[in-house]
């Protein structure tokens, strides 16, 4: 559930118009990943009962959420390595083994349940943005405590998976929405440092870009579950 730290951007002039285009990138490829993670949830979810069908094929979940973690790995650790396109191909297959594991939350809960709290995590991810981008205040801090709060919560639904308590999973949902909000402000604020030295020219900048967007997805793709666990009653 963590989010990767990006690297720096390289600083040279310092344009506007690269910093805005800069920026249009980041969260254009965003909403590109979001995109294809809800259509291809949708899409599945519509042609198959998906929890049959990964209750039929159990090594399947499971093999999805490694290819996940190894195209997580191979983003992060290997982007000096690769081309620009094949970091946004990367991403897009992220997205991708997202949308398909997704699609059971179609039958977890109703369209307008669903529908509803992507309105709110939208509402949400969007304040949260605008106060990282505004405020002159470092959030640096706010990332250290937010992402040793990550920890305790990767540790306590594991303790709740065994435990079962309705009390501990509602305390995990307020936490998880408050620390992703949190991290969302944090990242924008990071994302708009590095527009300010961004130059317009080379991949470097892109590959910058999509990691950019690669971690607003997640933040938004995180906040988006925490806040389902609220809405849903799950």
């Amino acid at each position: 559930m963590s989010t990767p730290q990006f690297t720096t951007a390289p600083t040279a002039a310092r344009s506007t118009t690269a910093a805005r285009s800069f920026v249009a990138n980041v969260f254009g490829w965003m909403f590109v990943g979001l995109g294809i993670t809800a259509g291809l949830a949708a899409f599945f979810s519509s042609q198959n009962n998906m929890l049959a069908y990964f209750e039929q094929h159990e090594g399947l979940f499971l093999g999805v959420i490694v290819v996940q973690l190894g195209l997580v790995i191979a983003l992060v650790a290997g982007l000096n390595k690769f081309s620009l396109s094949t970091a946004r191909l990367l991403f897009c297959l992220y997205a991708a083994t997202v949308g398909f594991t997704f699609s059971i939350l179609f039958e977890m809960y109703s369209s307008g349940t669903i529908a509803s709290t992507f309105a709110v995590t939208a509402g949400m991810f969007g304040s949260a943005a605008v106060l990282g981008w505004v405020t002159k205040k470092d959030l640096t801090i706010v990332r250290q405590v937010a992402l040793f709060l990550v920890v305790g919560l990767i540790l306590s639904i594991i303790v709740n998976w065994f435990v079962g308590s309705s009390t501990l999973d509602y305390v995990i949902s307020f936490v998880g929405v408050i620390v992703f909000t949190a991290l969302t402000a944090y990242d924008t604020q990071k994302i708009k440092q590095i527009a300010a030295g961004a130059t317009g020219e080379g991949e470097a900048e892109g590959k910058v870009a999509i990691i950019g967007a690669f971690t607003l997805y997640l933040d938004f793709i995180n906040l988006f579950l925490f806040a389902l666990r609220f809405t849903g009653g799950r």
